[in-house]
């Protein structure tokens, strides 16, 4: 069919889209496309890889959002603890008399699971992972005593909070880690423009093989003219854009000034 070449990559993705999706059914009740079906559905992964700049663009944006989510679970987290223990400290130094003992204990743990306070929401999601996996060495070593004498919500304790900081900072890293891989695995998979080319120019093969196929088929003419009609009407639309083009350009040529010497 002409002006198939000409088609915009997603006309071509809109195309096919139809026939790999709501219209599959259609496309296997006719006998003579069951064939085509595996090309069809390569061809237009591979368009649809191709307009996306890499098949793994997905996958990242899926494990960016799973980093983040982790990222803000880990700072509510932090804070909890951050204010929990400032708090306890002075709920101790409020009583009569005062537990001077305990609320020192608890500075000092702080300090140490928290050198820079709060800033530790600030650092980079490696980092987050990397503090993360300090405190619970800590906290289950020589801070666990002083930890789980203060409550943070009921039956949680400091020492707890802290696990649960390391969980998702053990997540948290996780992620990043396949973030890594996926990334470097993308930069290697840039797709050319002469590869995009090249895969128009397969999509094309393929849709012609189909509407060849459609004029050998005895079944029922609304099934055909389902499969035929997105192709005829794409093409119809890059015909009329052809004209216009032409008929912009002659009317051009046609105002423009002679070159001296005519």
């Amino acid at each position: 069919m002409r002006f198939l070449h000409e088609l915009t990559i997603g006309e071509m993705i809109t195309i096919t889209e139809q026939w790999t999706g709501d219209g599959k059914p259609v496309f296997l009740a006719i006998p003579e496309l069951v064939p085509f079906l595996p090309r069809v559905q390569e061809d237009h992964a591979a368009l649809v890889g191709a307009r996306g700049g890499s098949s793994a663009e997905t996958p990242l944006r899926t494990l960016s959002d799973q980093a983040d989510t982790l990222d803000t679970r880990h700072d509510h987290l932090q804070r909890a603890l951050h204010f929990g223990m400032r708090s306890a400290r002075e709920a101790l130094l409020g009583q009569n008399p005062p537990n001077v003992a305990l609320a020192d204990a608890i500075d000092v743990a702080l300090e140490k699971l928290q050198p820079r306070g709060l800033d530790i929401v600030k650092a980079s999601y490696e980092s987050e992972a990397g503090n993360a996996a300090q405190m619970v060495k800590l906290a289950e070593t020589e801070l666990a005593a002083v930890l789980a004498q203060v409550p943070i919500l009921d039956g949680v304790s400091a020492l707890d909070l802290v696990k649960q900081i390391g969980a998702v900072g053990t997540a948290l890293g996780a992620v990043e880690q396949k973030k890594s891989v996926t990334a470097a695995a993308a930069a290697k998979e840039d797709v050319t423009p002469s590869e995009v080319r090249r895969r128009m120019r397969a999509w094309v093969d393929t849709v012609e093989l189909v509407l060849g196929a459609l004029t050998r088929t005895k079944v029922n003419e609304a099934h055909v003219e389902q499969i035929r009609k997105p192709v005829v009407d794409a093409a119809e639309k890059a015909r009329g854009r052809r004209l216009a083009k032409r008929n912009a350009a002659g009317k051009k040529g046609e105002g423009a000034p002679s070159e001296p010497g005519n």
